[in-house]
């Protein structure tokens, strides 16, 4: 199944064009039941393509991939290997490190700078996060700086262990996908 085929048309400027603005969510009661996923742990260089061709048979159930991840957008959201998380750092830092290449990388890891803090977080219990002033207003022992550089590489590793709909429901979840977008 092609991702964008079973999507409905609309008239734009006179032209019939694909609604691709579409958004299907899984349900609540398919996510809470632990036995329709299986949990597979991405390596690097893996693409939602080959994932979907690995365990579906076929690159065009990347989509499902995907939505079974609740990805939007496997470009940001994606698990990067080590390669490309510092090509998305140097880009995405660049302005706001004032540098390029290699420097932002530098900047990023510099632990004598203050600009690159994304927050403080708690040494006794990590979900526990602050920003600049309250840290400022708070025993400095008890919280340490979070920098761009080990923010990036914790959310990226968070994105590696993904979860995929068992195949023995692909031809319902798929048949169901088809009814969603296209507003039945």
């Amino acid at each position: 199944m092609s991702y964008f085929k079973n999507f409905p048309t609309v008239m734009i400027k006179g032209q019939e064009v694909l609604d691709i603005t579409r958004k299907v969510k899984l349900s609540a009661a398919l996510r809470s039941v632990s036995l329709e996923y299986l949990s597979y742990t991405l390596e690097d260089g893996d693409k939602p393509e080959d994932i979907a061709n690995y365990y579906y048979d076929s690159p065009e159930y990347a989509w499902l991939v995907l939505l079974s991840n609740e990805i939007v957008d496997p470009y940001t959201e994606w698990y990067k290997s080590k390669l490309e998380l510092e090509a998305y750092i140097k880009v995405q830092y660049e302005s706001k490190s004032g540098l390029t290449g290699d420097a932002v990388l530098n900047w990023a890891r510099n632990s004598s700078l203050s600009s690159n803090i994304i927050h403080y977080r708690s040494l006794y219990e990590p979900a526990v996060q602050i920003n600049r002033a309250t840290y400022q207003q708070s025993p400095a022992s008890e919280f340490y700086a979070m920098r761009v550089y080990d923010y990036e590489y914790e959310l990226n590793e968070s994105r590696r262990e993904i979860n995929l709909i068992n195949k023995s429901y692909l031809s319902l979840i798929t048949d169901r996908f088809v009814e969603v977008i296209n507003g039945e």
